[in-house]
């Protein structure tokens, strides 16, 4: 059994931090998100909502039931028991497990209806951004505040130090990004990802929306961005591909969360952020840096697609894109070669089609 219990607010050196203990047979550890001062108001200690999903995971991968000494959101409770947890279970050929708690509220908590969506810079994170910059967006789901979270997504390679010069260094990119925008950004560290120990790729839905959940006295709308075309999905090792189930399923009485972009390809997507002049400057696909090397599996992948849509001068200051020319050939030819069994190729391959970008290749 993993008992969780009712959560407090630390003051750290100009910092604000939201723990809870939990007990994991018999051991009893801490798991905290911190922020700084300015939005540790918003932290919600009244729900334990956000722990209880920050160690699902956890819960999952040991096959043990989760006791909640504290209150939880009764939509949460309900959407985990009855349909999360059993689809994670048929997924993954888990054992099924439940979440126990005497102590549900159906009361939304005070809130002050923002909304939030990540701002990582990356293809998906700025086609949403450029999707609700638009007036057709209504006024209660305009985007007020940009969020990072340090759930994972930095430590998956190198050193401790090369991930915490990268982390910072990423923080930096995308706060003066959101500032162009006008935008706030809510930065969160937090322990989840030593607690955990699992594949981020499994498990980042629920790590960012475990962050996100910290915050329900200050989102009433989050938008996280789709990794998968809905329409292309199907169910593997990325929890990314049933977000448009999941997502629904993690929403509370006071917060509800969406899919965002889940309707368009990533070509789609690559082509909306190639119309978004702020990403001639900010955006970041790399998996190794800041200036994207142009070489790595995202660089290249992002590249071709932009050299297909006409687009690639235009992040001629982001880019490598000398040493991605040098691998152009080859890569293209990967491409074509596994068009058939991997959904990008073959929505990048269907673009070059249709704009006979390999004839003009080839010079005919």
């Amino acid at each position: 059994m993993l008992t969780i219990y009712q959560p407090e607010k630390v003051n750290l050196n100009g910092k604000v931090r939201l723990q809870a203990r939990f007990d994991d047979e018999g051991i009893e550890n801490i798991l905290w998100y911190e922020t700084n001062e300015t939005y540790g108001t918003y932290m919600t200690t009244e729900r334990v909502d956000a722990f209880l999903v920050g160690l699902l995971w956890l819960a999952i991968r040991k096959g043990q039931n989760i006791l909640v000494k504290g209150a939880v959101s009764e939509k949460l409770f309900y959407a985990l028991n009855h349909h999360l947890l059993p689809l994670i279970a048929q997924i993954y050929r888990y054992k099924k497990i439940r979440v126990l708690c005497d102590n549900l509220q159906s009361t939304p908590l005070p809130n002050e209806g923002a909304v939030g969506t990540g701002l990582s810079c990356g293809i998906d994170s700025l086609s949403t951004v450029y999707e609700h910059l638009g007036g057709v967006v209504p006024p209660n789901y305009q985007i007020t505040h940009f969020t990072f979270f340090n759930t994972g997504s930095n430590q998956m390679m190198g050193s401790r130090k090369w991930q915490d010069k990268i982390y910072q260094d990423r923080v930096a990119w995308a706060s003066a990004c959101a500032k162009e925008l006008g935008k706030e950004m809510i930065v969160v560290d937090s322990n989840l990802n030593d607690i955990l120990k699992m594949s981020f790729v499994r498990t980042h839905t629920l790590r960012n929306v475990s962050a996100l959940l910290v915050f329900q006295k200050l989102f009433h709308v989050y938008y996280y961005s789709a990794g998968y075309q809905t329409i292309n999905a199907k169910f593997n090792s990325d929890s990314a591909s049933y977000d448009f189930l999941s997502l629904p399923l993690l929403s509370t009485e006071n917060v509800t969360f969406y899919s965002a972009g889940s309707n368009y390809s990533r070509v789609r997507k690559t082509q909306m952020v190639s119309e978004f002049e702020l990403s001639y400057k900010y955006l970041n696909v790399c998996l190794v840096r800041i200036k994207n090397c142009g070489r790595c599996l995202k660089c290249k992948r992002t590249l071709l697609t932009l050299d297909v849509l006409g687009s690639i001068d235009k992040y001629k200051n982001v880019f490598n894109l000398e040493a991605f020319y040098k691998i152009k050939d080859s890569y293209i030819k990967e491409v074509i070669e596994g068009r058939n069994r991997d959904i990008l190729f073959r929505d990048i391959y269907d673009e070059m089609v249709r704009r006979n970008y390999l004839k003009k290749q080839n010079g005919s």
